[in-house]
């Protein structure tokens, strides 16, 4: 194995069944995006590759304004790294904030698009055409904004606080994780799926993807895939672009690993608690205005986070007296599926299992 301080070349012998193996166990079991089978020849993937770090200590997009809401970076991951993850990736501990990218063989980087431009948030382009939703409030025919009940979700967890919620909550919600937090808060993130809960992808660290380099998106993305299902035994569907940042060139990465994205059409702003910028009873206030601009019919998608103490309390409020329990999480309001796939078995055992029977000349996407 050539390794250098940032870069490792796994051998190219367990390349082909070890990409197998993340396809069929990790990714894509019921892509919505392919009804064929896809082929490859043997030699393909089996390239020596390279895992690059991308920054270890990087904070350009990473800043103290732009943190997760609750994010505390003195805690170290508590979920062990899964035996299969170590053998594909050939690292042995969970990553920092900025996460490895990792080539994988069903992605065609050339396929990206090149026409939306890189933008950092704030600093929008001109040209619409991109459509993005931090800038321009743009959706896609996939994208989920809004949902016939109003209802519910919640961003940058799980979080110590997050008990609370679960403990209070007397309605179905969606959380959005970063996998960041999911292998430090194990625990509360199974606490999660026991109590019925859907649980979505936030990305790996909270990056805002349209300033980002398809590698760095993918990085994100594929991280926080691994931290669910090591976690969870399971792959998501649902993802929530942090700041709303997305455009096509993000979606079309997102569509590659099957998720599909969830938007809001109300922002509580309920962060700004934390830096005296909005008081709770300004939220409570405009919540009773989307009801009332609603006609009374109570629809919508509220954006709030599970990662602070007055945000948790501002969010039990809201469900208990003024939006009220009857709520759907996100797969609801489209009547979709929770996941992607969810495993009856130990992953690891699971990709024991897919190594003896894959065919090594051919990757199958079903």
């Amino acid at each position: 194995m050539n390794k250098t301080k940032n870069k490792y070349h796994p051998p190219s012998r367990i390349m082909g069944s070890l990409a197998i193996i993340l396809l069929n166990s990790l990714l894509l079991f019921h892509s919505v995006y392919s009804s064929h089978a896809i082929s490859q020849p043997s030699d393909h993937g089996k390239q020596n590759r390279e895992i690059v770090v991308i920054s270890k200590d990087s904070t350009k997009h990473f800043k103290d304004s732009m943190s997760p809401v609750g994010y505390d970076g003195s805690i170290s991951a508590t979920q062990p790294f899964p035996e299969w993850l170590a053998d594909f990736t050939y690292l042995k501990e969970w990553p920092g904030i900025d996460p490895p990218y990792v080539p994988l063989s069903f992605i065609d980087m050339n396929q990206i698009p090149n026409s939306v431009p890189i933008h950092e948030m704030g600093a929008c382009p001109g040209d619409r055409t991109g459509c993005s939703f931090d800038c321009h409030k743009c959706v896609a025919q996939d994208d989920i904004y809004t949902c016939p009940k109003l209802s519910q979700s919640f961003d940058d967890g799980p979080s110590p606080v997050t008990t609370r919620l679960l403990d209070n909550l007397q309605h179905p919600t969606t959380f959005f994780t970063l996998g960041i937090n999911v292998v430090k808060y194990p625990e509360i993130y199974k606490q999660i799926q026991a109590k019925g809960h859907l649980i979505g992808s936030h990305t790996w660290g909270h990056k805002f993807l349209p300033s980002l380099t398809n590698e760095q998106i993918i990085a994100e993305i594929e991280w926080s895939i691994w931290a669910m299902n090591a976690t969870g035994n399971h792959i998501p569907k649902w993802f929530r672009p942090p700041y709303g940042g997305i455009d096509n060139r993000v979606r079309h990465i997102l569509r590659l690993f099957g998720l599909q994205a969830v938007l809001w059409d109300y922002d509580t702003y309920d962060w700004q608690l934390l830096n005296n910028q909005r008081t709770e009873q300004q939220i409570f206030d405009e919540a009773r205005s989307w009801l009332a601009s609603s006609g009374g019919q109570k629809r919508g998608m509220i954006l709030e986070h599970d990662a602070h103490d007055r945000t948790i309390d501002v969010a039990l409020e809201l469900s208990n007296n003024i939006i009220g329990h009857d709520q759907l999480t996100a797969a609801q309001c489209v009547n979709g599926v929770e996941y992607i796939k969810t495993f009856g078995v130990d992953n690891e055992e699971y990709a024991a299992a897919a190594a003896v029977n894959v065919n090594e000349n051919f990757i199958y996407v079903s």
